[in-house]
């Protein structure tokens, strides 16, 4: 099976649901997938918290001069909390480390899916990819963690006769 960008989402989805410090279902929605600058704006009033938040993904093709090509993918996720009080700093310091502990937690889980071959799309997934930072919004309320990695999958290097007229 092809690896897709609808994979990752049903996959981070499910994580969502599984991990019991987020506990998102169709109900309680404590998971999305768009932009950051899109939840930034106007998306924040339909969430959940913990919520994570997977974003769209950029890619480039590699090849290295062979016939294995591979779509590198750079894709990102968060996992964003509020506080009440945007100038209550102890409560924003503790707000962190929960949710940086649930961000940690939640690679740790990739990691463990990876090696159980759950999901095609972490076939080429590897730890060192993940570069990780702090956020908050500009009206700092909202505040979390931002995990990018990158993912890569290969593509089929041969032409499928079927999607292509014939030369004339």
């Amino acid at each position: 099976m092809k690896a897709k960008f609808n994979l990752l989402v049903g996959y981070f989805e499910k994580l969502a649901t599984l991990h019991k410090g987020i506990r998102h279902s169709t109900t309680e929605k404590h998971f999305f997938r768009f932009e950051l600058e899109e939840m930034l704006t106007g998306m924040k009033s339909e969430m959940n918290y913990p919520a994570l938040v997977l974003e769209g993904y950029d890619f480039n093709f590699v090849d290295h001069d062979s016939d294995n090509l591979h779509k590198r993918v750079n894709c990102a996720f968060m996992i964003l909390g509020k506080v009440a009080d945007k100038g209550d700093w102890d409560a924003v310091h503790a707000l962190w480390d929960s949710l940086e502990e649930i961000g940690d937690e939640l690679v740790v889980r990739i990691l463990a899916d990876k090696r159980e071959r759950q999901t095609v799309c972490l076939a080429y997934f590897h730890a060192s990819s993940i570069t990780g930072a702090p956020i908050t919004d500009m009206n700092m309320i909202h505040y979390g963690f931002r995990y990018a990695f990158e993912l890569s999958w290969p593509v089929n290097n041969e032409t499928d006769p079927e999607v292509w007229n014939a030369l004339e």
